[in-house]
């Protein structure tokens, strides 16, 4: 999987990131806020272990930490 965005950053001079790339639709940013707040703050997986998977995709991805 590639770690280079291919979407330009909304934001002047700063680097494309997931923030920066979101910026072009502050709905979209806003949607995934509350969907990732969710993720986290329910379900039936235990905040530790999502917090590892979260790592571990990190770290087979090559995302960098």
């Amino acid at each position: 999987m590639a770690t280079t965005p291919r979407l330009r950053s909304a934001i002047e001079d700063e680097p494309a990131s997931l923030r920066t790339i979101m910026a072009h639709s502050p709905k979209v940013r806003a949607a995934f806020d509350r969907m990732y707040a969710t993720l986290w703050s329910s379900g039936a997986v235990d905040v530790d272990v999502k917090e590892l998977i979260r790592l571990r995709n990190a770290r087979v991805t090559d995302c960098g930490l």
